[in-house]
């Protein structure tokens, strides 16, 4: 089974309440918080934090005490060993966190919001190039192969060592270094693009979405 919790970040909080909710998440991420300039950016990672924390629970592994174990590999991604494998992910007004204890997962999303393709195109086949060139949309299109690229670099999780041009979009999976990995399209919000890939096949019925009010 996979979980994915998101919620939305609509405005600033009171510094009362941002200062409330921070309290339970281990002094060092704390401070990591604290240190963002952006409201925005401070207010993401302690979201997607307790996100983070409500899944264990609906899981049934525990709660915020369990952060006090998050580890990084070398690659600087994060993960519970033996606990869950977890991965969070925001823009605009949402924030996700996909969760499983039988899965590597990577999830992005994505506002839609102009940008200039070009700057992307080396980040993309021949074939997916021509393919959001030739769309009716070629910024949806764009966004379609990008978050689907960026939760196959998060799930894989060596980042950019594994170049965005060398994961390849398939049918229902995103191919890496040789081998596939399954693919969802995940339905938040119109005005945005979200993606999940695991390591293994998941039935639609397994990928339970929820919002939770933060």
């Amino acid at each position: 089974m996979v979980l994915i919790l998101y919620s939305r970040l609509e405005q600033k909080l009171e510094e009362h309440r941002f200062d409330t909710l921070l309290q339970p998440l281990p002094s060092d991420i704390q401070q990591k918080i604290r240190r963002y300039r952006r409201w925005q950016d401070a207010h993401a990672c302690l979201f997607g934090k307790l996100l983070l924390i409500e899944g264990l629970r609906r899981l049934g592994l525990g709660g915020a005490a369990l952060l006090h174990q998050l580890q990084y590999t070398s690659y600087g991604r994060p993960f519970l060993a033996g606990v869950a494998d977890f991965n969070i992910s925001h823009s605009g007004e949402y924030v996700v966190c996909a969760l499983s204890i039988h899965y590597r997962l990577g999830i992005d999303i994505e506002k839609i919001q102009p940008i200039h393709l070009p700057d992307f195109r080396g980040q993309m086949t021949d074939m997916e190039w021509d393919t959001v060139s030739k769309a009716d949309d070629p910024l949806q299109a764009f966004y379609y192969y990008w978050t689907r690229k960026e939760a196959a670099i998060k799930a894989h999780g060596h980042g950019l060592s594994l170049p965005l041009k060398e994961v390849v979009i398939g049918e229902g999976q995103v191919v890496m270094e040789g081998k596939g990995w399954p693919l969802y399209e995940v339905e938040l919000a119109g005005g945005y693009v979200c993606h999940l890939v695991a390591d293994g096949r998941v039935e639609e019925e397994e990928i339970r979405v929820e919002e939770v009010n933060l």
